[in-house]
């Protein structure tokens, strides 16, 4: 018995190979089993690593042999074929030269029947170690390929994570209709001033969960950031028109990039807001944004602020529509004054806000209702089935209960968030907007530069220029 040699089994699979015939767990440690009592070899303990990628070290039971292999546990490690061991060349020899052999641990391939006691099977490792390495390296690329053309067809390339305001159906990219409302959102209320965590808090109130779970500050600025909304997908550095539905149209999705930027890449005094309407004007010429940009007189060593068409400054430009406009270059001050003072006779004469106010039963509204509602369904749904399971005591009533709170919690507050709509159909309801209206001069007295440009924002959805004209589109008109 002391002459018996005690081995190690170690098997792998990747995801791709599970249904693979003849690399399957089960038939690795079978035909192994079988070939260690052939010749008499005591097996010491199986290692197994499934879903694990051969191009990598970093795999669970491959790190515990080694350990064992340290401890002098065996003699021997068997695999079923080399590339179960690993597909990159390197890795290969690191794990036979510095763990196996060097801790008088030799190492056999069953199918390629050769072993390290040899000269010959310590050759023959060097070259099968770099076949091994070459078909991984096909595979990445055939994938490659495949994703690349995928992206040139205007498809998704698929994988594990599926965006959020999609479903995945058939290879293809189809609107989550509950979620893409959520995203939607996320960028009106950025537009209206409210910062990510503000955003963060407003959906945990209303109880809106998404297909990963709760939203938190990252996903909502990575989510609004993305232009797979407007209907954009990203390969290998490059830009492609995708086939899949946009929930977001280019001139939202535009004024929430620039207000982002606005806010981030500037180190003024105001943590990066410089303007106030700096997100809210449009060319009415070419439908280019403004931007600001600045004027310095030398001879009085001031400087001057101006709104400007992204089109006439050339700076960035993806931002340019019509190279050849012409629309004015507003002084940023009398501008600012120009839309401060249309505020004010509101504030002056609130019959003016009736005058102006428009029907808002829009049906993005009453699509999202209607969303949450259907959602409110399915939560009602779930708990039914909890209940059925406990009827045939698959749960019990314990276990139906800690799975029940949770969507008791978020049923309340999609409730509440229903009940909210169902009052209003106006992204500003004319009350909401009275009392802002009212309060503007003391904020304009008593308010920092945040406050004022919030109270902007959350009055005006847009401002048109063209020229002298300056058109103001109102939230609750």
């Amino acid at each position: 018995m002391k002459n018996k040699k005690r081995v190690f089994l170690y098997v792998r699979v990747s995801t791709q190979e599970q249904a693979r015939d003849g690399y399957s767990i089960d038939e690795q440690i079978q035909r192994l089993r079988d070939y260690c009592k052939a010749l008499g070899w005591v097996i010491v303990k199986i290692y197994t690593d499934a879903g694990h990628s051969g191009a990598s070290l970093d795999r669970p039971a491959l790190q515990d042999m080694i350990e064992d292999i340290k401890a002098g546990k065996g003699d021997s490690v068997v695999v079923y074929k080399l590339d179960r061991l690993s597909r990159s060349q390197k890795d290969t020899l690191e794990l036979i030269e510095d763990y196996f052999l060097a801790n008088k641990v030799e190492f056999v391939s069953m199918t390629e029947n050769f072993d390290t006691s040899s000269p010959f099977g310590r050759a023959m490792i060097g070259i099968l170690s770099v076949f091994a390495q070459l078909e991984r390296e096909q595979i990445k690329e055939r994938m490659a390929m495949g994703k690349e053309g995928r992206a040139k067809e205007g498809k998704w390339s698929g994988g594990g994570y599926i965006p959020i305001g999609y479903d995945y159906v058939d290879g293809e990219l189809v609107i989550n209709e509950y979620e893409a409302m959520q995203i939607r959102e996320i960028h009106k209320l950025y537009q209206e001033g409210n910062a990510f965590y503000r955003i963060d808090g407003i959906f945990d109130e209303k109880g809106y969960k998404q297909k990963y779970g709760k939203w938190h500050t990252k996903r909502i600025k990575e989510t609004m950031l993305n232009d797979l909304y407007i209907g954009k997908l990203h390969w290998d550095g490059q830009t492609y028109d995708g086939n899949h539905e946009p929930i977001i149209d280019e001139e939202t999705f535009n004024k929430s990039v620039a207000l982002y930027e606005s806010k981030s890449h500037s180190n003024c005094k105001n943590h990066g807001r410089t303007t106030y309407l700096g997100s809210l004007i449009f060319c009415a010429q070419c439908s280019a944004r403004y931007t600001t940009t600045k004027f310095k007189d030398k001879q009085y060593n001031k400087e001057y602020r101006y709104y400007a068409c992204h089109s006439r400054r050339k700076i960035n430009r993806s931002m340019i529509k019509d190279p050849n406009c012409k629309n004015k270059t507003w002084k940023m001050e009398i501008l600012d004054n120009m839309i401060f003072d249309e505020i004010r006779k509101l504030a002056d004469d609130p019959t003016n806000i009736h005058d102006i106010r428009q029907s808002k039963f829009t049906d993005e509204h009453l699509k999202k209702e209607q969303l949450i509602t259907t959602e409110i369904a399915k939560i009602d749904s779930q708990k039914s089935r909890f209940m059925d399971l406990y009827g045939v005591g698959e749960f019990t009533m314990e276990e139906v209960q800690q799975k029940v709170a949770p969507l008791n919690e978020q049923k309340k507050k999609l409730v509440l968030e229903l009940d909210k709509l169902s009052k209003t159909n106006a992204s500003l309801s004319v009350e909401e907007a009275t009392k802002i209206i009212e309060s503007f001069e003391d904020v304009m007295n008593e308010g920092n530069f945040d406050q004022i440009r919030m109270l902007v924002n959350s009055l005006i959805e847009r401002i048109e220029i063209d020229n002298e004209d300056v058109d103001i589109f109102w939230k609750f008109a």
